[in-house]
């Protein structure tokens, strides 16, 4: 009987050591640095961001390792709002307060870095450019191009205001005719890589039709 009891008694003491060490774990104060992304919410729709001081809110965290561990895992994003925002300079401070909400209970906010975040905004506008085929080479010997057109002439832009003012034009891939020897019609992507313009309305991402009108020369003909 004392032999059991004398086990039991080590099986329990065993087991409030075990249960002391892992509460002693759960509840240790630890430190942790996270960066958060920055996300923007509520942008207007008639503003785009040109440009943005960061793009993630750097924390060091001071808290227990299970709600460390916890804010690593939820920690996954700082909203910022700009809803009724205007166009300009915006200025957006990084409250501590507002950063320690957002973590779990037993976490707190040490440092944070930036303690603001600048946002630029810039009104969207609408226009209209002309389309000019960027077509390249030199045609077989015998051959030559006469007329190359494209359909549409025209298409619609929508963009930040100082980036479409600044374009005359749109100009589509190139188009290499060292091969052609006779007429063709093509399908031919806009080259439209600005951050900050994108093409408007249904034909969005579209490919613009190109004709390329290629004869025999005079001088080949004669010969012939």
């Amino acid at each position: 009987m004392s032999v059991f009891n004398n086990f039991l008694y080590r099986a329990v003491a065993l087991l409030v050591a075990c249960g002391l060490w892992l509460t002693a774990q759960g509840f240790r104060s630890v430190e942790q640095s996270l960066d958060v992304p920055i996300v923007i919410d509520d942008l207007p729709a008639d503003l785009v961001v040109m440009t943005q001081s960061v793009g993630e809110i750097n924390l060091t965290i001071e808290g227990s390792r299970a709600a460390v561990r916890s804010a690593e895992k939820n920690l996954l994003r700082y909203p910022i709002s700009l809803d009724g925002a205007k166009a300009g300079e915006r200025t957006f401070p990084v409250p501590r307060d507002r950063l320690n909400a957002l973590l779990p209970r037993g976490a707190s906010v040490l440092a944070r870095s930036p303690s603001t975040v600048v946002i630029e905004l810039e009104p969207i506008i609408s226009k209209r450019l002309p389309v000019r085929v960027d077509w390249a080479g030199e045609p077989p010997p015998g051959y030559q191009v006469t007329r190359v057109s494209v359909e549409p002439k025209e298409v619609a832009l929508e963009g930040a205001r100082r980036t479409l003012w600044r374009l005359r034009e749109v100009v589509t891939d190139r188009l290499d005719v060292s091969r052609l020897r006779a007429p063709t019609v093509q399908q031919v992507p806009l080259s439209l890589d600005l951050a900050y313009v994108w093409r408007a309305g249904e034909d969005r991402g579209k490919p613009v039709r190109v004709e390329v009108q290629i004869e025999r020369s005079p001088a080949e003909d004669e010969r012939s």
